[in-house]
């Protein structure tokens, strides 16, 4: 675990120089002692009538860029979710209204857009994506901002705590999941060869943990390839994974870069879909657009989210996403999550009853923070789910794609 905050930390420096928006990554604890100061019997005083007009609430994410195809999903769900609560009476009676920050899947962009709101703003929604919540973590700590963004990691958590609160459960977690239960269902695979994109940390962490969990399991790791984010050819990718003679593959990549290394495998001779399973941040429209049902046949992919639930509140956002998007059923996780985010902090506000009121900002942003890092029950657009210390915790779901390209649930 200290291995990888440090890596964590030191590329939350290097992208924070990069935008020129954070002063600097020196030890959290320290820097950052007055913000975190309670009052004498460990609760922040809050409480009140609203002395705001309308809730301001700013949300970054990815609208354009290399993961549009999730970002503007998201950014669809934050305002439909805030149009709901609007149409229920808002928070406290009082309206919410959001204003979405284009990361364009870029540091410096996440950097640039955080320093806009974050010294003004009693809670930000996002970042989306892991890099951009490395370099989130120490602006919105030394800003003593809560923040429901891309926290998939314990340590980084940890480290700006209570203010980092991740808005989708543990990607790691999750992909060691779905590789268990994709060896239960493959006993005869017991040689496997990873894929992961060596300038996202995510996925690095991910093989990282991948490579100490598997052979408890029985399964040697031949090999890892390394594919970067917009590669158009991923032939050479392919061949260098078939060289390592492996029975199955594990893939932690991005739509765009698994749709072609997933056909480029099936083109070049893995006859059986059942020997390839993909990460959750390829589940998209997008990915089986670009791969297509013949090559996706057989394989696996596990999600955080169900496409297929069946839920009243689910159905009508389908219905709403349909309209806005040509017909496509929203299959990223980040819609129910960024939905999720906006229910949770009405509840809070609620609950705490919130003012706005300037004066006391600092009292009801701490408060913000501790209520979200470890909170009660949410009732969530996809079932209940919960925060201890910041880890979002719910369901995850794994799939097989049948003939037609269809995911499809595995029991």
């Amino acid at each position: 675990m200290k291995r990888r905050l440090v890596r964590v930390l030191a590329v939350t420096c290097a992208a924070a120089l990069l935008g020129g928006a954070v002063a600097g990554c020196g030890n959290s604890a320290d820097s950052n002692a007055d913000s975190n100061a309670s009052s004498a019997d460990g609760e922040a005083a809050v409480g009140g009538e609203v002395a705001v007009d309308e809730w301001n609430i700013p949300v970054l994410s990815a609208v354009t860029g290399a993961i549009a195809y999730v970002g503007a999903p998201a950014s669809w769900a934050a305002q439909y979710a805030v149009d709901q609560i609007n149409a229920q009476g808002g928070i406290n009676g009082v309206p919410v209204s959001i204003e979405i920050y284009d990361t364009k899947f870029d540091t410096a962009e996440v950097a640039s857009c955080l320093s806009q709101v974050v010294d003004d703003s009693i809670i930000v929604v996002g970042p989306m994506d892991a890099p951009g919540g490395e370099v989130a973590g120490q602006m919105i700590y030394d800003a003593a901002v809560p923040n429901i963004g891309t926290y998939s990691y314990e340590d980084s958590r940890a480290a700006y705590s209570p203010y980092a609160i991740a808005y989708m459960t543990d990607s790691e977690e999750g992909d060691v999941l779905a590789a268990q239960k994709w060896i239960e269902l493959n006993p005869d695979i017991k040689s496997v060869v990873l894929f992961t994109c060596p300038s996202d940390a995510s996925q690095v962490a991910t093989v990282e943990m991948l490579q100490d969990e598997l052979p408890e399991l029985g399964v040697e790791v031949a090999g890892v390839v390394e594919v970067e984010t917009d590669t158009l050819d991923c032939g050479p990718a392919a061949v260098q994974a078939l060289n390592y003679g492996a029975d199955g593959y594990i893939s932690v990549l991005r739509a765009d870069e698994n749709a072609k290394v997933v056909s480029e495998l099936r083109t070049r001779g893995v006859d059986e879909g059942r020997r390839i399973t993909c990460g959750f941040s390829s589940f998209s429209d997008n990915y089986i657009s670009v791969a297509g049902a013949e090559a996706l046949e057989g394989t696996y992919i596990w999600n955080k989210l169900d496409p297929n639930y069946d839920g009243e509140e689910w159905n009508a956002l389908v219905e709403a996403y349909k309209e806005d998007f040509d017909g496509a059923a929203p299959t990223s996780n980040p819609v129910p999550d960024y939905y999720n985010a906006f229910i949770a902090i009405k509840q809070c506000f609620e609950e705490l009853q919130i003012t706005g009121d300037p004066a006391n900002a600092e009292a009801e942003k701490e408060a913000i923070a501790e209520w979200l890092y470890n909170s009660p029950t949410i009732h969530g657009i996809q079932g209940d789910f919960h925060w201890e210390n910041g880890k979002k915790i719910a369901d995850i779901y794994y799939f097989q794609f049948d003939a037609d390209g269809n995911p499809v649930a595995v029991e």
